[in-house]
């Protein structure tokens, strides 16, 4: 693990098994090399022995079919030290489908664990379930001590869910990752729905990476150093 890392946070939107969509994601990864890839919505054919060249990855699926597993996805170049998985304890309404969410270790350059957060927070829900599915989530990180990165979609498109992600962030004491050209970031009611949260790291850049509607989010790209 180099003292200085990179990451990709992108909400794939079901594309990236498309043609269009891996040319241009190795275009994308040449240009922004990185060593962590958090995906949401991402979608993988379950024979495929191997998705993403140069990268180990574990999935936490929230949807199944014949042929395919959706989900989040978490890649990286350096070892998983553990691996969690979860589902949300309720579905969305109309969906009736869970939101996955993964938690991942991995083992810094000056020794100490980084816990990597692979987040799709619930969607088309209550406020009430939204900020109880948050404090599920919230107990469980606050397990975990140490370097922490916890990125990802998180649907917080009303003042009610940006005041309950607020109170997630400050409970973890977290940092929000300040985007240069965020504007390219997907925005619903003028609120930005992807976010990148840190703490007991050094963040060198972080910015928001115009991709030509590849997919209907854009990807945050971010890099940090161990303190």
């Amino acid at each position: 693990m180099p003292q200085q890392f990179s990451l990709l946070v992108w909400n794939l939107h079901k594309e990236n098994l498309r043609l269009g969509f891996i040319g241009k994601f190795k275009e994308l990864l040449h240009e922004y090399p990185s060593e962590f890839l958090l995906f949401q919505e991402a979608k993988y054919p379950k024979k495929s022995t191997s998705v993403l060249d140069d990268f180990s990855y574990a999935m936490a699926s929230n949807i199944e079919t014949f042929r395919h597993l959706y989900g989040v996805v978490t890649a990286s170049k350096v070892a998983f030290e553990k691996i969690d998985s979860n589902l949300s304890h309720r579905r969305e309404i109309g969906l009736i489908t869970y939101k996955s969410m993964q938690i991942t270790q991995h083992k810094l350059s000056n020794g100490k664990i980084l816990h990597l957060v692979n987040m799709h927070a619930i969607n088309f829900v209550s406020i009430k379930i939204f900020t109880k599915e948050l404090e599920k989530i919230k107990m469980e990180l606050k397990m975990c001590t140490g370097p922490m990165i916890v990125g990802g979609d998180f649907n917080n498109w009303t003042q009610k869910r940006i005041k309950a992600l607020d109170a997630f962030q400050h409970a973890l004491s977290l940092e929000r990752a300040e985007l240069h050209e965020k504007h390219h970031i997907k925005h619903i009611f003028a609120k930005p729905l992807d976010h990148l949260f840190y703490r007991e790291l050094t963040l060198i850049q972080a910015k928001a990476i115009d991709t030509q509607k590849i997919s209907d989010h854009n990807p945050i790209y971010a890099t940090f150093s161990c303190i």
